[in-house]
């Protein structure tokens, strides 16, 4: 079972591109992907739009149980009891795996308070928080993952991206440095990728498409990159299984 650990659902008016369910659930049969970790699109700054954009992600989980999870996606510019009040009920309620912070898209320093909130609210839920990097500095530069990786050891963190191709280094430092801290590679070339498997063990990396349009790039350059069959099944379903804690229905 192939499971993409980041891929989105919805209309995003940061970087004005929309994702829908027929698009998203047609992407994974043509490409043989099994299971999903599915995030909003980044919404309207509004409470109301994201609790709707939360909403939209749990019914697609209810109707594919064992193959959709959702994860959160809250502008942490929101006020911090709204925004715990949010994270709590997709998690508790609506069965959510994690949380997405996006620092070019929300606005956000991760050497702020607010980036802060995040990570005290994941701490306090036990669940892992996915960082958007690469594209978006300086906020988005992994470097500044440091202190929150340090001072979070017990919060599982998902470097999205690993950096890009700009910072790819600094991720896999990161990842190299820390035991809390994974590589989502979505969108680094296949010279990157071999460069991270000479660093970090498998278990260190998860597949992602982050959008339809890169799905079949995305596992070709697995495919070509990793040549040893337990390393690609672990890299393809197991390390989003460890790290979300995750239940497929099938691990066929």
């Amino acid at each position: 079972m192939i499971i993409d650990a980041h891929c989105h659902l919805g209309r995003d008016v940061v970087y004005d591109f929309e994702v829908t369910e027929s698009r998203l659930l047609g992407t994974m049969a043509e490409n043989g992907i099994g299971g999903a970790i599915v995030q909003p699109c980044i919404a309207r700054p509004y409470l109301e739009d994201t609790r709707a954009a939360h909403d939209r992600i749990a019914a697609l989980c209810q109707a594919h149980p064992g193959r959709i999870w959702g994860m959160a996606s809250i502008n942490p510019h929101f006020r911090p009891d709204d925004y715990r009040a949010e994270l709590r009920r997709c998690v508790k309620e609506l069965g959510f795996v994690g949380v997405k912070l996006t620092p070019n898209g929300h606005a956000v320093d991760l050497l702020s308070r607010d980036a802060r909130e995040v990570f005290d609210a994941a701490r306090e839920l036990s669940i892992p928080v996915m960082v958007h990097t690469g594209m978006g500095v300086p906020f988005a530069d992994p470097v500044r993952l440091t202190p929150l990786a340090r001072d979070y050891s017990d919060v599982r963190i998902v470097i999205a991206h690993a950096g890009s191709d700009f910072f790819s280094v600094q991720a896999m430092l990161l990842a190299q440095a820390f035991d809390n801290v994974w590589l989502e590679p979505s969108g680094v070339g296949i010279e990157n990728i071999e460069q991270f498997l000479q660093a970090l063990p498998p278990d260190k990396l998860m597949f992602s498409t982050d959008v339809p349009a890169q799905a079949a790039g995305e596992l070709f350059k697995y495919r070509q990159a990793v040549r040893d069959p337990a390393a690609l099944e672990q890299i393809f379903s197991h390390t989003a299984i460890e790290v979300f804690r995750l239940n497929p229905e099938s691990m066929s």
